[in-house]
């Protein structure tokens, strides 16, 4: 399952509105942690055309709950949350401020987040005591 997760009420119903409207089916929920996010889940294996569609519409939505948050904080989530997904498969929420997750993303992509986040788990859980010009 792929996992998407909004700390704005109004981006999380329009990704909801779009995957329906797109017959693609979805469970919305959140995890059961203190982790406040609005999560939505979808199959991993959609064709790759449909795929790219719903990530370049997260993509949007994603900058919009960056603007709602700071605009409006009535519908915030007062937490977020950054799925990691450890070495031997196991999947986890980091709980962030969901005002620094949004900064973050008006400078870098999902998956550069993404790819920064396995870089940490993969220096945690494989250490590498050389020093970096040496990798």
């Amino acid at each position: 399952m792929i996992e998407y997760i909004f700390f704005h009420k109004t981006p999380y119903t329009l990704f909801c509105e779009f995957l329906n409207s797109i017959n693609i089916p979805f469970k919305e929920g959140s995890e059961e942690t203190d982790i406040e996010g609005l999560l939505i889940h979808i199959a991993d294996d959609l064709d790759d055309a449909i795929s790219e569609k719903i990530e370049d519409y997260y993509d949007e939505l994603l900058e919009m709950d960056g603007g709602l948050v700071e605009e409006d904080p009535a519908g915030v989530i007062d937490q977020a949350g950054l799925a990691v997904t450890l070495n031997n498969g196991d999947s986890t929420l980091a709980s962030v401020n969901p005002d620094v997750l949004n900064r973050m993303l008006t400078v870098v992509t999902r998956d550069e987040v993404g790819e920064f986040i396995d870089a940490i788990v993969n220096a945690v859980e494989k250490p590498d005591k050389r020093p970096i010009c040496k990798r």
